[in-house]
């Protein structure tokens, strides 16, 4: 464990250095933080703390910078907590409650907010389609030859479907296929959902059956499509780190690939609160130079999705922390809200 003072100096060198972009020297740490010693004593706080692997210096002259290990230990050990101003709090609350009536563009909207709050890109995973449970499926006669379908699946999948039949419906056909329709599917999964119940569906309701069935089969494929969400990818630009042009076409690349970042979200979601994978902690090459902040997010009490932020190694993780958690804890708040 270190010391109190080599914890002062780590603080110092990392909160400049977040700031500044630039190696922090001993002189500059004395002159912009009082910590009640020399120079020459920061100096040699700052020579141990790089042999025991928790600064680096990149060139001989310069100062020093944290390395990933020294990250994590300020992380786990020394960050101060960040707050939002309520005014702002209340901001983010109002926009994604406006939208609470329909979950899948709140969730888009969440991704552009957290983006915007951080200046880094957002990642959003929504519900795979397996944990999509059926709650309601709705008939609405037109004309006797037009009927509105509206599928409804927990949490944040809702599709319409106009039907052209070339049977005739009265109200009380379409209300009495509507109940029927609801008992062989409100609370089963998109995992039971097997051929034998969609041939069953066609067969017991002709022609609306099979226009349902093409609608759950296209609305689950495109949700499958649709997992992951990255918003705010150009936030990356404004980061010194990714000036170098190859740099930041490797990450540009990284963030298409959305198997690869379901993967570290996915990982990440195995635990309760907000996690933070920092640099090498990533077994994803493209991705060593960043870290990444993520939190689950709830309907009720299940776990339905993982959002995140992600930019440089040297972010402000306090103000990622706090602005993830908020994201969840509201988005959470809204889709169990939904679901009620």
């Amino acid at each position: 464990m270190l010391d109190e003072r080599k914890r002062l100096v780590l603080r110092a060198i990392i909160d400049s250095y977040v700031e500044t972009a630039e190696p922090v020297g001993s002189r500059t740490i004395a002159r912009r933080h009082d910590l009640g010693v020399s120079p020459a004593t920061i100096r040699n706080e700052m020579a141990d703390l790089e042999e025991i692997g928790y600064l680096e210096q990149p060139h001989v002259s310069a100062g020093r910078i944290p390395s990933d290990k020294g990250y994590r230990f300020y992380v786990d050990a020394l960050m101060e907590p960040h707050t939002f101003p309520q005014s702002e709090v209340e901001r983010i609350e109002k926009q994604l409650l406006d939208a609470q009536h329909s979950p899948e563009r709140a969730l888009h909207l969440a991704a552009k907010l957290l983006a915007l709050l951080t200046e880094s890109v957002s990642l959003v995973v929504a519900p795979s389609s397996e944990q999509l449970v059926f709650k309601h499926v709705q008939l609405v006669l037109l004309e006797p030859t037009s009927i509105l379908a509206t599928l409804v699946l927990h949490p944040m999948l809702v599709k319409n479907r106009l039907i052209r039949t070339a049977q005739e419906y009265s109200p009380e056909e379409v209300a009495e296929i509507s109940e029927a329709l609801n008992k062989k599917l409100k609370g089963i999964t998109y995992r039971q959902l097997g051929m034998t119940v969609l041939k069953e569906i066609i067969s017991d309701f002709g022609e609306i059956g099979r226009v349902l069935v093409d609608l759950v089969l296209q609305g689950l494929a495109e949700e499958k499509e649709e997992q992951v969400y990255a918003t705010g990818a150009s936030n990356i630009l404004t980061q010194p780190e990714f000036r170098d042009v190859q740099r930041a076409a490797a990450l540009f690349e990284a963030l298409e690939q959305k198997d690869m970042l379901l993967n570290i979200l996915s990982g990440a979601a195995r635990s309760s609160g907000v996690q933070v994978i920092i640099g090498q902690e990533n077994t994803y090459a493209p991705m060593q130079t960043c870290s990444i902040v993520t939190c689950t997010y709830y309907v009720g009490d299940d776990v339905v999705g993982t959002l995140g932020v992600l930019g440089p190694t040297r972010m402000d993780y306090a103000k990622m922390v706090a602005a993830v958690d908020l994201m969840a804890q509201t988005v959470s708040l809204l889709l169990t809200r939904h679901h009620r």
